[in-house]
């Protein structure tokens, strides 16, 4: 009996010194194991969507897709307007391949110096600091800034001089905000996103006037039906023109040459008079239910693709992470806590033009959709490891202790014992971050990547009717949120009735 009881005994040692070399390696490898979670969560994401530079006979553009006449979805849902064909026109006199991106004005200009595209076809004028950074073709039409404001006869604006200390709305990123600022500095400038929300807030009366391209504004004004008018003559003129990478001249010296051809054949001539003739855009920029629901339906699924992607990556990273704040020596906890602090500080909508400006500039170079995944995952799993971090401190001491009196290792303690009750406590918090999660993607399109709500102002750009599509984009969410927080409910009530013991 004695011999067997040593025999136990030495057993039981060699069991918690195994667990004790269990603990001892998560603190001494930790890092390396977080490491090679992160790294295997970069692969994951851009191993098959890294973006390999375009073949030669590619011309690469890019525009907003939001700007009609000159870019915007037709009733089949295809982009189409004036810049479309000139961008068509150019492709086939280069002999060259057309790819159209379409993008957010506000980051279009840096998406060409990361080289995302070729060459912006999107009615951009040519200023002197946009000059700097990028070369300029010849122009292709020459347009000029207008004021428009109600057609009332309560209105008594006859000129820009009569709107100083007044509110005008300009498109964020245009070249009338700067020009405005600098000539009229008392009149208060508001910018906005799109036309479509200048609108709104005309109608809403919380401006007075804004500033447009008149081209633009002539034919928005009629395709959408509201009672604002032109007031007084142009402020100025602008050269459009087609902007490449400074590096690129030989696509310049192409781009120039195709331009000429297309002057002198009159083909630029006709697709002027193609876009804004009023009997043929008002035929033309129209978009059937169908293709909205299609659209919709396209881009909610992509929405739903990158959020799914983007919880199941950054839920495999956060395990890890948040064992090696709970338990790693203090250079690592302090490492992984910056690191945590620091995306959980900072804008996501930051990290994702970080990631999709910034990462080209070290030679890797990611499509839209990975970097949109890579930048949810990591936002996700910092979120969720604070919360996984707060379940292992709600496990009571005296559970480990009890584990390891039983011959387990501090692996097998994990596993079995601490791990079942740090979920449970961390799951209804959990669901909170899909439920957030899952609305972030909407930033995403600021990337160009086509989620549900760039979708959904794609058509907003030729209904004009905002309220409708984003009332029905968030229905689309609500129907998949709402189980959700529901389920985090349930869970809630089960943990609170059953407390900390395991089933």
């Amino acid at each position: 009996m004695v011999e067997q009881t040593v025999v136990n005994e030495e057993k039981k040692a060699t069991n918690m010194s195994g667990g004790t070399k269990d603990f001892r390696f998560w603190r001494k490898h930790g890092f390396h194991v977080f490491l090679g979670a992160s790294l295997c969560l970069f692969l994951m994401v851009s191993a098959t969507n890294l973006h390999h530079p375009p073949a030669k006979q590619m011309l690469r553009v890019a525009l907003t897709g939001k700007y009609p006449p000159f870019s915007f979805y037709s009733n089949e849902g295809n982009v189409c307007g004036f810049d479309v064909d000139v961008a068509r026109s150019i492709a086939e006199s280069t002999g060259r391949q057309l790819e159209i991106t379409t993008t957010e004005w506000d980051g279009i200009l840096a998406g060409l110096l990361a080289d995302k595209y070729d060459a912006i076809i999107g009615s951009m004028a040519v200023t002197p600091e946009r000059s700097r950074r990028v070369d300029f073709s010849d122009s292709y039409y020459v347009s000029g800034a207008q004021v428009f404001v109600r057609d009332s006869e309560t209105n008594t604006f006859s000129s820009i001089l009569d709107l100083e200390e007044h509110s005008m709305g300009v498109g964020l990123g245009e070249t009338y905000e700067h020009f405005l600022r600098s000539k009229y500095p008392r009149i208060h400038i508001v910018t906005y996103k799109s036309s479509v929300d200048i609108f709104q807030d005309m109608q809403n009366g919380r401006i007075d006037a804004f500033c447009t391209d008149r081209l633009v504004g002539l034919y928005q004004i009629k395709a959408g039906g509201v009672p604002f008018t032109p007031v007084g003559p142009l402020l100025y003129e602008e050269r459009i023109a087609i902007p490449v990478a400074k590096a690129n001249t030989v696509l310049l010296k192409q781009i120039n040459a195709a331009l000429k051809t297309l002057r002198e054949d009159g083909r630029l001539a006709e697709l002027h008079r193609k876009w804004f003739d009023a009997s043929v855009h008002e035929e033309t920029a129209r978009i059937g239910l169908l293709t909205e629901l299609r659209m919709l339906g396209r881009g909610f699924g992509i929405t739903l693709a990158v959020a799914g992607a983007a919880l199941l990556f950054g839920f495999t990273l956060a395990l890890p992470w948040s064992i090696g704040l709970h338990h790693a020596g203090r250079a690592l906890r302090t490492l992984l806590r910056f690191v945590n602090d620091f995306v959980r500080g900072t804008p996501l909508l930051i990290q994702l033009f970080f990631v999709y400006f910034g990462a080209p500039q070290v030679g890797v170079t990611l499509s839209p959709i990975s970097s949109a995944v890579f930048t949810l995952s990591l936002n996700c799993a910092a979120y969720m490891s604070e919360v996984l971090r707060s379940g292992l401190m709600a496990v009571d001491p005296g559970q480990r202790r009890a584990g390891q009196a039983l011959g387990l290792s501090s692996t097998q303690v994990f596993r079995f014992v601490v791990w079942p009750q740090a979920f449970r406590v961390a799951m209804p918090s959990l669901m909170n971050i899909v439920v957030a999660f899952i609305k972030d993607t909407a930033l995403i399109s600021v990337i160009s990547v086509a989620e549900v709500v760039r979708e959904a102002q794609s058509i907003i750009s030729v209904t004009f009717n905002p309220l409708k599509y984003y009332f029905i984009v968030a229905g689309m969410f609500f129907a998949i949120t709402f189980p959700l927080m529901k389920l985090a409910g349930v869970l809630e009530r089960r943990i609170k009735a059953k407390g900390f013991q395991h089933d």
